[in-house]
């Protein structure tokens, strides 16, 4: 064992100070992006509890700076913010009955779970396309932490088939923990979301009677040394669009948060927009690449393209779940090919194509996730 494994170790056994506190079985404690935002699935599903759920439970959120994130206007008064890292977020995290998060906690593997505590993990994407882990290097702490993490959950959320089979050795927790539920933050595109479109146009200053392209890629290489991509050439896209389908484009560009976004003139920068589902909901076109983004949009019939020109450094067999051509949309390795892509684009089929996939692989999604968790850990509704 290395130091600082052994360190975290001992540093895990002084967390057993706050075993002087009881376990409150109606504290809730949710984390995003280890403490970046208030967003994604956990913000999803405490939407949801403070719709349905008693109204004596409290609801903590573990975040890095207390002072500038931004919080939901609908969760603003009804939620408690917690600094990351300090003495109040480790008794918190010892005292809650349950901890909802998506990747990760700040100091997590410090904190051992107690009896009677309930640990969830949302995951923070939906689909099968990169295999998990692929093109990072994990040291041996890490390693460590992801076992004991991994075996402090109890449940653990799935999108689809593919994924409830192949995440359990990924991250070392127990097949039984996985629950076909879908992702709460996608029961938003199984009700009316219309309002996104004047919510986001109006953020961005867009006109209303603009067509709005998201071009939404993922990172490369390690997450902690994200690589970013060669943007499209905007302007042969939208002029592309706008023969396909009429009207008149602008583009947003939503970087992944791993990924230090450079600025690019003549498009509106939205990588730090705080809701990407939002986006989703407002886009009339999504451009990406290995997003976990491609999924969500394919809860809708709008157009979706994929532009990947690094395809060729991949092995598909290894580091895609399913082949590339079986993804629910169609994609171009260059700009030529994404050009043809547009001008060929048939509603129908493509539709066709988007359904098969989510045939292929057991789509979980139903609208109804937030509520499935709900049951799955007993809270109780008003």
């Amino acid at each position: 064992m290395d130091i600082k494994t052994a360190g975290m170790y001992i540093l895990r056994g002084g967390m057993n100070v706050f075993r002087i506190f009881p376990v409150k079985k109606k504290k809730i404690v949710f984390c995003s992006f280890t403490g970046k935002s208030v967003n994604c699935n956990p913000m999803y599903f405490n939407r949801y509890l403070l719709e349905h759920a008693a109204r004596d439970y409290e609801y903590v959120w573990v975040v890095n700076d207390p002072e500038q994130v931004f919080v939901p206007e609908d969760l603003r008064g009804r939620i408690r913010l917690v600094k990351a890292g300090s003495m109040e977020y480790f008794r918190d995290m010892m005292t809650a009955g349950m901890v909802i998060y998506n990747v990760g906690l700040p100091s997590g593997s410090l904190v051992p779970k107690r009896n009677g505590q309930v640990w969830v993990h949302t995951w923070h994407g939906g689909g099968s396309f990169k295999v998990a882990n692929m093109g990072t290097e994990m040291t041996s702490v890490q390693k460590t932490i992801r076992h004991m993490v991994g075996r402090q959950l109890d449940v653990f959320l799935s999108s689809n088939r593919v994924f409830t089979e192949a995440f359990p050795e990924a991250m070392e927790v127990e097949p039984s923990h996985f629950y076909n539920t879908g992702l709460p933050r996608n029961d938003l595109f199984f009700g009316d979301y219309s309002y996104c479109r004047e919510k986001v146009c109006r953020y961005f200053k867009i006109p209303e009677e603009k067509k709005l392209l998201l071009f939404a890629p993922t990172f490369r290489g390690s997450f902690y040394q994200a690589e970013d991509v060669d943007n499209l050439d905007y302007s042969r896209v939208v002029r592309a669009l706008e023969q396909r389908f009429g009207g008149s484009f602008a583009v947003l560009e939503r970087k992944h948060h791993a990924v230090k976004p450079k600025i690019t003139e003549g498009v509106y920068h939205a990588s730090d927009y705080p809701d990407m589902q939002e986006l989703l909901a407002a886009a009339d076109v999504l451009i990406t690449d290995y997003s976990s983004s491609m999924w969500d949009f394919a809860m809708t019939d709008k157009p979706g393209f994929l532009y990947i020109p690094d395809l060729s450094r991949f092995d598909e067999k290894k580091d895609f779940y399913t082949p590339v051509r079986q993804w629910p949309y169609p994609y171009a390795v260059d700009m030529d090919g994404m050009e043809r892509l547009i001008a060929e684009y048939d509603q129908e089929k493509a539709v066709r194509k988007k359904d098969e996939y989510l045939k292929l692989v057991d789509c979980y999604e139903k609208g109804n996730a937030s509520e499935q968790l709900m049951q799955i850990l007993k809270i109780e509704g008003k």
